[in-house]
């Protein structure tokens, strides 16, 4: 697989559903679905929310969703099709909304992501976040949360 000709494009209305499949697959599965299309479409035309897909030959292998407010962003989901990691997709979603929260003068970046989710909190950790709290029954009460956060001051990260 040649990540090279993996395009990073913002994401348009009619990428709503394939978003929203592809997070009801790898990050939402054994919840009730919450990042439906209709919900995706809204954060796509939101001024306050970049939605980004990595595509290979027109076919979504990843997403991320990040809102920016006043001086934090959040990352509200990032996912990579399973035959699509540990090839550095991800990192290059993360990077670019990163890099959009920097231009936009935000001071950190936050997340949550599944307790149970090991790779995830390795990938983030990897790229400079912290875990800063444990958030009982996050996932519709199911399922604990592990917060995790990234100063976007160049070489600083929360502790």
């Amino acid at each position: 697989m040649n990540t090279r000709e993996t395009e990073l494009t913002l994401a348009h209305v009619d990428d709503a559903y394939s978003v929203a499949n592809m997070s009801r697959e790898i990050i939402e599965h054994g919840l009730q679905w919450s990042w439906t299309p209709e919900r995706v479409g809204r954060c796509i035309l939101s001024p306050d929310i970049n939605v980004i897909t990595a595509k290979h030959d027109g076919e979504l292998v990843g997403f991320g969703i990040m809102f920016y407010g006043s001086s934090k962003a959040h990352l509200n989901l990032l996912g990579v099709d399973a035959t699509w990691r540990s090839l550095g997709i991800g990192h290059r979603l993360l990077g670019w909304l990163e890099k959009c929260a920097v231009t936009a003068g935000l001071e950190c970046c936050q997340l949550e992501l599944r307790e149970s989710n090991r790779s995830a909190r390795k990938f983030y950790t990897a790229n400079g976040y912290t875990e800063i709290e444990r958030v009982r029954g996050y996932y519709q009460q199911q399922e604990n949360a592990i917060r995790m956060a990234r100063s976007l001051q160049e070489g600083y990260y929360l502790t």
